[in-house]
């Protein structure tokens, strides 16, 4: 319990950083660039959403902790929506509360780790299942009127194997975070 009370810690001390200020600023440009523009609903399922915007919050929960890593992520689910699809049925901050706790869960696992394959592997576990299947599809169930269960069967159809394939992009950024990681460690 410490130990993860001692990553929100030191996260949020990040933030008195100039240079984490800078960074997490680019990650969420980024973040909302990829929101708006890498973000594919299928069109057998309008209630899947699949996309890249993930990987500037998997930056950020690296380098930076769960604080840090909220932030990004809830800020770039609302500037993705007021930039790209401002309507008031877009927007709903039960879902963007959900991007926040996955963003936090991505920091949790993934900061101050090695990135090997096991935690890359358990921060995406922990976003699908403890956030993405259940959370998302309870809020997107009460918004479209769609049987809860029925939902999460189809993104779960979607999501799961999606999630091999968004490990799998961490893991080919992960020479180039630790690159970064050291670049900033030895710059302290």
């Amino acid at each position: 319990m410490s130990a993860i009370l001692n990553k929100f810690v030191d996260s949020s001390k990040e933030l008195s950083k100039v240079q984490t200020l800078a960074i997490c600023a680019m990650m969420l440009a980024l973040r909302v660039i990829l929101g708006i523009f890498t973000n594919f609903t299928l069109a057998i399922m309008p209630f899947v959403k699949i996309g890249f915007s993930f990987i500037p919050i998997v930056i950020v929960a690296y380098l930076y902790g769960p604080v840090c890593a909220g932030i990004v992520s809830g800020a770039g689910d609302i500037l993705s929506i007021f930039i790209s699809n401002p309507t008031a049925f877009s927007m709903n901050p039960a879902l963007t509360l959900c991007y926040v706790w996955e963003g936090i869960l991505y920091g949790l696992v993934l900061y101050k780790s090695d990135l090997s394959l096991k935690y890359i592997i358990g921060a995406k576990a922990a976003a699908l299942f403890l956030c993405a299947l259940p959370l998302n599809t309870i809020v997107l169930s009460a918004m479209m009127n769609i049987p809860y269960l029925t939902l999460l069967l189809y993104r779960s159809a979607v999501l799961i194997p999606f999630a091999v394939v968004e490990v799998l992009i961490i893991r080919l950024i992960k020479p180039m975070l630790i690159r970064v990681q050291n670049t900033y460690t030895i710059n302290k």
